[in-house]
């Protein structure tokens, strides 16, 4: 059973707090943005902002309901929602839409949402960080994933011209080990900007060599991965 493991990627940082990750509910640390914040609102003369007291607006919590319902993790319509928020609490209804969690107690608690309500929240807490969270995603998360996937696809490709039934998890596994130190089921939704460029760059070469006929069989491809500078 896979432990509940936090990881730290350095291109999750803001204005100098490096945003923590929960490998098992795949969840961002809520405590982290407000210090982001709140280290950024002294540097910036930005006013006194807690996420409590956004959270308790309105219009935030009809974008919850949008969000919630976009992904099918609540069936009811937002009048209901709004008077069940009204009733409960909006903390208490994420929570028991598990995409809210509190763990740890006094200086150690520390407070993780889901990835979607994180970065509605840090949208809404200033125009500066809605800026660099768009960025943060976008450029270092999203584009260099889409780069490392498109690769994948053209060497198992590559590798089912060498080898009769490909093994692909086996490649992905010594791939993770040789990039992250070891293998982890959705290791690579942790990944760093750079590590993500190191996996592309692997998998293209593993394709190359394979055209160029300098891996011939399985044990090739292991060592090419394994061995790759």
């Amino acid at each position: 059973m896979q432990t509940n493991v936090t990881m730290l990627s350095p291109d999750r940082n803001l204005f100098g707090v490096t945003i923590k990750q929960n490998t098992k509910e795949q969840s961002l640390s809520v405590t982290d943005l407000q210090k982001a914040y709140e280290t950024a609102r002294w540097q910036y003369g930005w006013s006194d902002k807690r996420i409590n007291d956004i959270l308790s607006g309105v219009t935030t919590k009809e974008r919850i309901y949008h969000l919630l319902h976009e992904r099918n993790l609540i069936k009811t319509e937002i009048t209901a929602f709004m008077e069940m928020v009204e009733k409960e609490g909006i903390v208490k209804c994420l929570k028991g839409l598990k995409v809210w969690k509190a763990t740890g107690r006094g200086e150690n608690k520390s407070v993780y949402a889901d990835p979607y309500i994180w970065v509605l929240l840090a949208m809404e807490l200033n125009p500066l960080l809605y800026a660099k969270v768009v960025i943060w995603i976008t450029d270092t998360l999203i584009f260099d994933r889409i780069e490392a996937g498109s690769e994948y696809m053209p060497m198992n490709a590559a590798i089912k011209t060498i080898v009769p039934k490909p093994d692909y998890a086996k490649y992905a596994r010594v791939m993770n080990e040789k990039v992250f130190g070891k293998h982890m089921t959705g290791i690579r939704q942790l990944a760093s900007s750079e590590q993500l460029k190191k996996i592309a760059a692997i998998e293209k070469f593993v394709m190359n060599a394979i055209e160029m006929k300098l891996i011939k069989n399985d044990t090739d491809i292991l060592n090419a991965i394994k061995n790759y500078k």
